[in-house]
């Protein structure tokens, strides 16, 4: 009895809080509860969103590390899609309730994301998948019309996820640690969620990072077909002289993919079907570095056969353009690509050029460290040829690059 009483009394005030919750003049406020559907009781603490509906959406796309252009059309479409989003976070308490003050009047989604519960990333995403307008709305997500000076409620039940976990270890049993793992759909590359629902895509997204036993777990799966794959980041380097960073010590570094139980490819990834709140707890990667091999070489000028300081060479397999390796150039022109299975692949040559260092235009007073600006003094021309990796490295791979006619303009500076 004393128990109901005290739950009866947490409700009681609880509902006086939200009574007494007024916004600013001109705003509006949001309240509801986030239920767990399969226990029917209050999501405690959980997170909730409110995020308002676009008039329209836009599509920031890729964005290619190494292309100066590319970096900068990404940022215009991101920039101008967070000035056309606004949200609120906030928490339920513990009966599951929130309050949501000085929201500015129009239309928003409601969304909350609970640990081992369907994200709503993920229900935003299968709209997008199914070519839903998600300006008009999205399956699954309450939508709520806030007006001046006005209360609306909106309840919010959120559905138990499927959940997968296992280990990932290198080929002599050995556990791989701070590995990212993450689940993607088997049928194709999910369409790109449009920009200004960036700050819901980091929510709750279906990734998880092995521990020190190379473990994992990933929960909150909408029910589907799926593949895992697990991610390292290789060849990472740092330079600093004296307080200045080089920017292009990382250019062209990427991270090796792994897909369960053990492809380097995405074809060689075996499915997994997941269905409504299914544990799943096998799912073990291995990492099996000792059947791949090293490419190395060095990329020089037609003119003068001098190593170029910044370039990016990539291996495209030529039977799935899917599947990369590559590699950045050291300030000698020399590079080397590890764990490339075999295969033939067309290696190619870009963003080449003879840059050099400069100090920051306006460096902060009192930094600790100064990222230098790279400006490019001279670019090379793209260059492809054919390669085959079979039953050992291969070295030697020496390219000339022909330089272009024209000395490419001050949008190269800064990186």
């Amino acid at each position: 009895m004393r128990l109901r009483g005290c739950w009866a009394v947490c409700l009681a005030l609880a509902w006086l809080s939200a009574w007494g919750q007024v916004s600013k003049p001109g705003t509006g406020t949001v309240t509801g509860h986030v239920i767990c559907q399969d226990m029917q009781r209050p999501a405690r603490f959980a997170q909730v969103m409110i995020f308002s509906v676009p008039a329209s959406t836009v599509t920031a796309g890729n964005v290619d590390a190494a292309d100066p252009k590319s970096i900068k059309a990404f940022n215009q479409t991101m920039n101008e899609a967070m000035n056309s989003a606004s949200f609120v976070l906030t928490e339920t308490g513990y009966d599951g309730s929130f309050v949501v003050e000085d929201v500015a009047p129009g239309d928003y989604y409601v969304m909350a994301s609970v640990a081992g519960y369907v994200q709503p990333r993920n229900l935003v995403q299968a709209a997008v998948d199914a070519g839903e307008d998600i300006t008009k709305g999205i399956p699954g997500v309450p939508m709520v019309h806030v007006s001046a000076d006005r209360s609306v409620s909106a309840d919010v039940a959120v559905s138990r996820g499927a959940a997968i976990e296992g280990n990932v270890t290198w080929d002599d049993g050995a556990p791989v640690s701070a590995a990212i793992v993450n689940v993607e759909p088997k049928s194709g590359d999910h369409k790109p969620l449009p920009a200004q629902f960036t700050l819901v895509s980091m929510s709750g997204m279906s990734v998880g990072n092995t521990d020190d036993r190379g473990h994992y777990r990933i929960s909150g799966l909408a029910p589907g077909e799926y593949i895992v794959r697990a991610m390292l980041q290789t060849n990472r380097r740092m330079s600093m002289q004296r307080g200045h960073f080089n920017p292009n010590a990382n250019i062209g570094a990427m991270p090796l993919l792994v897909y369960a139980p053990g492809g380097f490819r995405k074809t060689d990834a075996k499915p997994l079907t997941l269905t409504t709140g299914e544990e799943h707890p096998d799912e073990d990667i291995t990492f099996n570095l000792n059947a791949t091999h090293t490419v190395s070489g060095r990329v020089t000028s037609a003119e003068d056969q001098h190593g170029l300081n910044r370039g990016v060479v990539t291996l495209i397999d030529s039977g799935d353009n899917t599947f990369r390796r590559s590699g950045g150039l050291d300030q000698d022109g020399t590079f080397t690509i590890m764990f490339v299975p075999s295969g033939t692949y067309t290696m190619s040559v870009s963003n080449a050029a003879d840059t050099v260092a400069e100090p920051a235009k306006d460096p902060q007073p009192g930094a600790l460290v100064t990222m230098d600006q790279v400006r490019a003094v001279r670019s090379y021309r793209k260059a492809d040829r054919r390669l085959m990796v079979s039953d050992g490295d291969v070295t030697g791979q020496n390219i000339e690059l022909q330089p272009e006619k024209v000395q490419p303009d001050a949008g190269d500076e800064g990186r």
